[in-house]
């Protein structure tokens, strides 16, 4: 059983394009969205994207959480897990790790070049500064049939951030806002919001 915070419910629930989720450590938005993420695959047709500057080994960065969250829930049969993606047994939707950066550069055009995307996951977003490779991977989701999802998780970030800039200070949204503007939902949760999972060593630190 996997119960998410309210807060989390846009997810679900919003027909936007865009997702801007922000929170700093503790406040649990990497739970919810792999737990949205996991669900999102029952559907028929995803291909889900998710990506960061820099991944090098997913098998061992993130593909522990998404192995947790399907563990929790009694659903390890369900899926069929590879070092870089997660097949839906039922469906064949799939959620596939990849790394923007590489040792040679940018892999822009292979990321491009991916079939079928329906959703474009963007960790850790604060750390991707140059906008003109997030414009090119956000314009390869443009499934015909299927909700297309850009979701940014980030860390609040400097007002000298492209996201910063373009998603809050262009559309008058003040950083720390859960709501829905224009083609954009925003979702912020603090430690506040998950404090009942938290240790008391955890909360004292903060």
């Amino acid at each position: 059983m996997i119960n998410l915070n309210k807060k989390y419910i846009p997810l679900f629930s919003s027909e936007s394009r865009y997702y801007v989720i922000t929170g700093g450590r503790g406040s649990g938005k990497s739970f919810a969205l792999n737990s949205f993420l996991l669900l999102l695959t029952y559907e028929v047709g995803h291909v889900i994207l998710f990506t960061r500057y820099t991944l090098v080994s997913a098998h061992i960065s993130i593909i522990p959480e998404f192995v947790e969250k399907i563990e929790m829930a009694g659903l390890e049969q369900d899926f069929t897990i590879t070092k870089d993606e997660i097949v839906n047994n039922r469906t064949k939707s799939k959620i596939l790790f990849k790394g923007i950066k590489t040792s040679s550069g940018t892999q822009t055009a292979n990321l491009k070049s991916l079939s079928g995307v329906t959703t474009f996951v963007l960790d850790e977003a604060e750390e991707l500064v140059d906008e003109d490779v997030f414009d090119k991977i956000d314009l390869s989701v443009r499934h015909n049939t299927k909700q297309n999802r850009v979701i940014l998780i980030l860390n609040p970030t400097t007002k000298e951030h492209f996201i910063y800039q373009r998603f809050f200070e262009s559309r008058g949204v003040e950083a720390g806002s859960s709501l829905t503007k224009q083609d954009t939902t925003y979702i912020h949760t603090t430690y506040l919001d998950n404090i009942e999972n938290l240790s008391d060593s955890f909360i004292t630190q903060i």
